[in-house]
């Protein structure tokens, strides 16, 4: 399943949303050249990390492809590169982060996540 989404593109014609969903095998060999281009885009966008493994929620979709939730190691190895973005330091990024990660359900079902909807409200100090 893929979702078209050339509509969403500003007067300028860069694309404004990125997300869509996918029903590709991990197997397959376009599901292995995606994930590769991904993380050569990661690697550009975040010079600051160097050589550091990138968090496999990253590289990788949610079924819907659009969930607001990633890993506290995603939303961590991204701190350099948002907090140069936002003009904050690494700390208040970082704690920004932390206010918005929830725990594992009931303490002990599933894993802890990072509601990046929160993170970006924050950033922007709606929140």
């Amino acid at each position: 399943m893929n979702i078209d989404v050339s509509t969403y593109k500003d007067e300028s014609g860069k694309t404004l949303m990125y997300a869509a969903p996918s029903n590709l095998s991990p197997a397959s060999e376009e599901y292995e050249a995606l994930v590769k281009e991904r993380v050569e885009k990661l690697r550009e966008a975040n010079p600051d990390m160097d050589e550091t493994a990138i968090p496999v929620d990253l590289v990788t979709c949610s079924g819907s492809g659009l969930d607001p939730h990633i890993s506290p190691a995603a939303a961590k190895y991204q701190v350099a590169r948002i907090a140069k973005a936002n003009d904050m330091t690494e700390d208040e990024v970082r704690e920004i982060i932390k206010k918005c990660t929830d725990g594992k359900f009931l303490g002990v079902f599933g894993e802890e996540t990072v509601n990046v909807l929160k993170v970006n409200l924050m950033l922007d100090g709606i929140l």
